[in-house]
């Protein structure tokens, strides 16, 4: 089954639905002083006391001339578990994208169609326009690193307030803080910054008032590609049902698996 990319994802997640791109207010560097690495460390360990997230999002993706922008309902679980709904602006559901570690579903109701297969980069950019892996976006959405990298990775103390998590001679994560959080998280290849991810001076969020980042902006340099997300209503370590990151299939929606593409 042949189905054009142009047809299936105009509603996908990050994708467009007319509407011009508000720009929101600028991720703020603020000057601190100079941290030891056991303060870096405490801080980081204090994000990872978050490992879910339920949220409101205002998305807005530039890449190149083409700007777009979207309205979601984001789930996420570490370490790989990502559910968004995507909706236009009267509350009907364009698209539902859920993946959960290696699987990946996007269920367009217009089609009552199911988009079913394995999760790679080149999907996420195909149906998200965003080319990381679920898991990555997970981690960024939590201030954390992706899974493995603090197991793996050889820690250095980097330039100013800033860790390195050393993978390879060709790969290395960069975290930079602030006096009390996460303020940047770099990955570089060979020297070249792959992606980075700055977060917003985290304010009370929620009904219980944690302190969390609303506004966080990912930038792909060699894919002219920025993506910022402004969070409302944000939740932190909500408990999802065992079957929530599932699409249940209803009678009468077709099942195409994603290597028919």
């Amino acid at each position: 089954m042949q189905v054009g990319r142009a047809g299936i994802l105009a509603g996908l997640v990050f994708l467009v639905v007319g509407c011009a791109r508000v720009s929101s207010p600028p991720v703020v560097e603020a000057p601190v002083s100079e941290l030891s690495s056991a303060q870096m460390l405490e801080i980081m360990e204090r994000s990872y006391a978050h490992t879910s997230l339920q949220a409101l999002a205002e998305v807005h993706l530039s890449r190149g001339k083409d700007k777009q922008g979207s309205t979601q309902a984001l789930h996420v679980q570490a370490p790989y578990r990502l559910r968004a709904e995507v909706f236009n602006f009267m509350g009907q559901m364009l698209v539902l994208l859920n993946a959960d570690g290696a699987d990946l579903e996007a269920y367009v109701p217009s089609r009552k169609t199911l988009y079913r297969g394995m999760a790679t980069r080149a999907r996420m950019e195909q149906f998200a326009y965003v080319p990381l892996m679920p898991a990555d976006m997970v981690a960024l959405l939590l201030l954390r690193l992706p899974p493995g990298v603090l197991q793996l990775a050889q820690l250095e103390r980097g330039e100013g307030n800033s860790l390195r998590f050393v993978l390879s001679e060709q790969q290395e994560y960069v975290v930079h803080f602030t006096a009390d959080q996460v303020q940047r998280i770099t990955y570089r290849e060979l020297g070249q910054v792959v992606f980075s991810i700055a977060y917003a001076a985290v304010s009370a969020t929620g009904s219980t008032g944690e302190m969390f980042p609303r506004n966080m902006t990912l930038a792909m340099p060699s894919q002219e590609l920025e993506l910022d997300i402004e969070l409302e209503d944000v939740q932190l370590n909500p408990a999802f049902e065992a079957d929530f990151f599932e699409i249940k299939v209803r009678a009468g929606v077709e099942t195409v698996p994603l290597e028919e593409l």
